[in-house]
């Protein structure tokens, strides 16, 4: 059956998908229709029942995209879960989202580059380098996709060896002494043999100055050895290579190895002071400011003052500040004043290996991929974000996983369909923990750390089907079994902390918890829809049901449970409509959620566990697009989300509706680009802003835990030669320099701060580019 899997195939779609982006030489729009393979098969966005936005490499090359998570501000119904400086962020789509930062969890948000499953959430924020498309899904992706897409999917394509010769150079410079480069170079090597290298490396000084001086008011105590750097950089290095043979006429094997290492400071947080209020049980009911509380206590218990920090004293040394008279420098500035603070600290490496075979036989196509994917990372922070010497968060994990799947597709005059097999193996060797410098008051001079080891086998079968029941009007069914084993064994140890920039676990000692277990789970998927074309139109209503596998907590100082696999009822109805000629799409999503054992993440003091709730869901997602000249681009997306987790224990024996961390009601985006003939060439400028309301960073919603609603601005003027050789651009982001909260994580009962990332300060810088 002949089809586009096919290396001739793919160099027919790239010249087709040429076609459909901006041209240099003429004016241009951007927002064009793009080819997508959401449903494991190549259409055109256009033709998809699923609320998708995609974006092709020139888009992307055009708005200036260059990390995963810079697409949020294009999509609606999509936020960031927190975002370290770039050191983590997780996808949340319509509110599904799972904030554990430990590398054991895996987020319902699935994230694939090249069809590979990226397992940790640590992988899930990386740079965009000569990339293909990238398509971002909403909605339960499980049929096809498996367990762990119950929020949706983000399916990064890249760009595939050539038979021409090509390649081209990029190099930004920016504020904040950043130097970025990214270059790819592709053709033919051999008859029927191709081959791709592309690589980028981004290189950025540090954005927060530390004020730290050792030993100086208002806590004297010694703190970390050679600490107080400055800190809120990057060190990156990537590369990426592809060979692609042809198999007779029919059919292609692909093989591809990725390597990338990244280096960074500690996590970039600042300090905003915060309290803690008990009930005369002792449970924490609410945690507001500490700038709020005319009394400076160190926790408010049923109205009065009681000890925090077991001093022997009810007060802070200072109203507002906290239990060590610290306050941040400067609020939300670039100043800092914090002893744990090295410019090296953190490491991440990933590195990959995958072979990709398709072959068009004559009533079939056939697809099979065995991936490897291996992450690395290493981890340390300064806990109360202070000079005070106190503890010292301190994570390491090494995730080595492996995929196989063989997939068949074909279609008759009524009939599409695909069915597979998929496997995966994820190994995970995981531990964080907290060190105490000799002069801190909790743990002095020691070190307690959780020891994971968690092994996941999951085996999957699959099949959907679009069946034409008319000529306008199909129905589509799918279904997915998976099988999946995890085996546990989780270990706490505490021992003598002699170098806080290494964690020491001294394996030899007793244990003082020990859990093994195993967690193993049935788990299915299934889709049914109905699909309407009339027209330029497309109108589909369906039912889906998601499942994310449960798994362990694995918290400090120990405490190690089961949670059970959350189950999604999706009901989701939308349109996608173009009008004026085709210079005009406006795409419209309705949905309701209804959640069985919600997988919620709530974090207490140093520590956060997931546990099985109740929640549901509902939201509304417009999106227009409008190239109404040769030379204007509009866009403008917005969406509502009203999502609730029903009768969350926020404190023992108290109760109530909360909305999930990160999960803002209101998002809505806009964008302009006006682009015209000038200097042998074409000239483009563009604005764009985004807006967000007020989401919160914790699960418990209390005061404290508050984001505020936001909005930011970017502009970018660019330049193109008619030859389409060179490309200029000249761009500022966060317009007007938004110092909009990030992601917190409150641990105002050991120290009485919640640690801050805010938003990048205003960038500025020039990008040249050169194609042959």
């Amino acid at each position: 059956m002949q089809t586009l899997n096919t290396h001739k195939c793919m160099l027919a779609l790239s010249v087709s998908m040429a076609l459909l982006a901006p041209v240099a030489h003429a004016a241009e729009n951007v927002w064009e229709s793009i080819e997508v393979t959401a449903q494991k098969r190549n259409e055109n966005i256009s033709d998809v029942g699923i609320a998708i936005t995609a974006f092709s490499g020139d888009q992307l090359e055009a708005l200036g995209l260059e990390s995963s998570t810079e697409l949020i501000a294009f999509t609606p119904g999509v936020s960031l879960a927190g975002d370290i400086g770039g050191q983590r962020a997780i996808f949340n789509i319509r509110g599904v989202v799972q904030n554990d930062y430990a590398d054991l969890a895996e987020a319902p948000v699935a994230v694939y580059v090249d069809g590979g499953y990226l397992a940790s959430t640590q992988a899930q924020t990386f740079g965009l380098f000569d990339v293909e498309r990238i398509e971002i899904l909403k909605g339960p992706q499980g049929t096809l996709f498996g367990r762990n897409a119950t929020g949706g999917l983000v399916n990064t394509i890249t760009a595939k060896p050539t038979a021409d010769t090509e390649g081209y150079g990029e190099f930004t410079a920016a504020r904040f002494d950043q130097y970025r480069f990214e270059g790819a170079i592709s053709g033919q090597l051999a008859d029927g043999i191709y081959g791709r290298f592309s690589g980028f490396t981004n290189q950025q000084g540090e954005i927060l100055e530390n004020i730290y001086e050792d030993g100086a008011e208002p806590d004297t105590r010694s703190g970390s050895v050679g600490g107080g750097q400055d800190g809120y950089n990057d060190d990156t290095l990537a590369f990426r290579a592809q060979l692609l043979f042809d198999i007779g006429d029919e059919g292609s094997l692909l093989l591809s190895g990725n390597w990338s290492d990244t280096t960074k400071s500690e996590g970039p947080y600042q300090v905003v002071n915060t309290t803690e209020v008990k009930d005369a049980e002792g449970n924490v009911t609410d945690v507001i400011f500490a700038a709020d509380d005319p009394l400076g206590c160190d926790t408010i218990q049923s109205g009065v003052c009681v000890d925090g920090n077991f001093n022997g004293d009810p007060l802070r040394p200072v109203q507002g500040g906290d239990f060590n008279g610290n306050f941040d420098p400067d609020g939300s500035g670039n100043l800092v004043n914090k002893d744990f603070a090295f410019d090296d600290q953190n490491k991440i490496e990933s590195r990959g290996l995958a072979a990709t075979i398709e072959y068009a036989f004559e009533d079939f196509d056939f697809f099979a991929m065995s991936d490897y994917k291996q992450f690395k990372r290493t981890v340390g922070l300064d806990s109360d974000q202070t000079a005070s010497p106190e503890l010292i968060f301190q994570s390491n994990s090494t995730i080595d996983q492996l995929s196989q799947e063989f997939r068949f597709s074909g279609e008759t005059a009524d009939f599409r369909w695909v069915t597979g097999l998929y496997y995966l193996s994820i190994d995970t060797d995981y531990s964080q923990g907290l060190a105490a410098s000799p002069t801190a008051y909790f743990l002095g001079g020691e070190e307690n750390n959780t020891l994971v080891s968690l092994e996941t086998d999951s085996y999957s079968v699959f099949g959907q089907v679009d069946y034409s029941l008319t000529e306008d009007l199909v129905l589509v069914g799918g279904l997915r079994y998976t099988r999946e084993d995890k085996d546990f064994v989780g270990n706490v140890y505490q021992n003598t902390n002699t170098n806080d920039r290494l964690i020491e676990i001294d394996t030899t000692t007793a244990p003082l918890e020990v859990l093994v277990d195993s967690n193993n789970q049935n788990l299915w998927s299934a889709k049914l829809q109905l699909e309407y074309s009339v027209g330029d139109s497309l109108y589909y209503a369906g039912i889906n049901r998601g499942v994310k596998a449960g798994s362990f907590n694995a918290p400090l100082f120990g405490g190690f449970s089961q949670y059970e696999p959350e189950a999604l009822t999706a009901y989701e109805a939308g349109l996608k409509h173009s009008f004026m000629q085709g210079n005009g799409v406006f795409n419209a999503s309705v949905f309701y959620y209804d959640y069985s054992d919600y997988q919620s993440f709530s974090w207490v003091n140093n520590a956060g566990v997931v546990t099985n709730e109740e929640a549901t869901f509902s939201g509304v997602e417009l999106e227009v697009f409008l190239t109404p000249t040769d030379n204007i681009d509009l866009l403008f997306n917005a969406s509502y989300t009203d999502a609730v987790v029903e009768d969350l224990e926020v404190a023992s024996g108290y109760f109530a509706d909360t909305t999930p961390p990160f999960t803002p009601e209101y998002q809505a985006s806009a964008m302009i680009r006006y682009n015209w003939q000038a200097f042998s060439g074409n000239m483009a400028a563009q604005l764009s802003a985004n807006y967000q309301s007020e989401t919160y960073h914790n699960a418990r919603n209390f005061t404290a835990h508050e984001i505020d609603g936001f909005a930011t601005a970017d502009g970018r003027l660019t330049w193109d030669d008619n030859d389409d050789k060179w490309q200029l651009a000249a761009y500022v982001d966060n317009l007007f320099d938004s110092d909009h909260e990030l992601i917190g994580f409150d641990v105002s009962g050991f120290y009485g701060t919640t640690q801050i990332s805010y938003a990048k300060p205003r960038t500025y810088g020039v990008t040249i580019r050169r194609n042959f």
